[in-house]
């Protein structure tokens, strides 16, 4: 098991699955004055002897990463690895949580870090949104734009595994997406005035019929899709053993400056760029895998069985 803590700025996910080790959400994004407490978050794992790694929005302001900057300049460690991630608010929020989850599958704090952008590559990320006009990815037509302009149009919006912009019609529609082939779990977060029934009625059947779990809207969902009629849809692999096989299958090699054992250049603690070894599966992976004895449920529709109850946003 790897000894590290996530913090996730930004994100407001403390854990996705029951009896889990939780991250630790940070939603408002911390300016000036909150230098303090980003310090406390960071050096409380560091003295208990734990890395840290920080998963951070790429769409916060500028302020938050100079902040976060600043804060790791002041620790003068290679004990934190900050991750930026470009996926939006929920997804990022859910990749924190799924980084805390698949630390004891993790040969290292350092394969955990590098394989990041991996366990993102596998979430399946859409959204309804009310309005495309202010959307500014995955790219938006200028027909498309127009007819945000019209009384009670809205938009289904994928981001992965398929970039798609499709007007959300009353006679329903195909969408580019496939059953999945492992287990999966739609979260869903939608907003006050958001309908629901593209992502129940299309969505859910079309990656194979998968259980959806409702959530509270997201802080900067809004900001970053450009609309406040918006619902953020989210597929999460149900099986960490299935997820740690797909993302911490290799043998870590060493950092040629830090120590810290990586899958491939750069280093996310230290930065250095050495290429490693070429990866092997890992015994360790392979242990924990075959240790694995309860895998992950499913739930249904409002239904909170697989996934545990979660306080989203930050104690004042």
């Amino acid at each position: 098991m790897s000894e590290v803590t996530v913090i996730g700025i930004g994100c407001e996910l403390d854990r996705l699955f029951a009896g889990q080790r939780a991250s630790l959400p940070m939603p408002g994004p911390p300016g000036r004055d909150d230098l303090r407490d980003l310090f406390d978050a960071f050096s409380g794992p560091l003295r208990s002897g734990e890395a840290v790694i920080v998963v951070v929005g790429d769409w916060l302001p500028e302020e938050t990463m100079r902040s976060v900057h600043t804060v790791h300049s002041l620790l003068q460690t290679d004990r934190v690895a900050v991750h930026v991630t470009a996926l939006p608010p929920l997804a990022a929020s859910v990749l924190a949580a799924l980084a805390a989850a698949l630390a004891p599958f993790a040969p290292s704090a350092g394969a955990l870090a590098s394989a990041l952008e991996r366990i993102g590559d596998e979430l399946t990320v859409l959204a309804w949104a009310g309005s495309v006009a202010r959307l500014q990815h995955p790219s938006v037509s200028i027909l498309h734009h127009a007819r945000s302009l019209l009384p009670g149009s809205s938009f289904g919006v994928g981001l992965q595994p398929e970039p798609f912009v499709l007007p959300v019609t009353r006679g329903g529609q195909e969408i580019p997406l496939v059953a999945s082939e492992h287990p999966l779990e739609l979260l869903v977060a939608p907003s006050e005035n958001a309908d629901l029934s593209w992502i129940l009625e299309l969505v859910a059947p079309a990656l194979g019929g998968v259980p959806v779990r409702e959530l509270p809207p997201t802080m900067h969902g809004p900001e970053w899709w450009g609309t406040s009629r918006l619902v953020e849809a989210v597929g999460v692999p149900s099986s960490l053993e299935w997820l740690a096989e797909m993302t911490l299958s290799g043998t870590p090699v060493p950092c040629a400056w830090c120590g810290e054992r990586i899958y491939s250049p750069p280093c996310p603690f230290c930065g250095d760029m050495a290429p490693p070894e070429p990866r092997r599966r890992s015994a360790y992976t392979a242990a924990a895998l075959a240790a694995a004895t309860h895998p992950v449920g499913t739930s249904h529709v409002h239904s909170p069985q697989a996934f545990a109850d979660v306080d989203r946003r930050a104690e004042p």
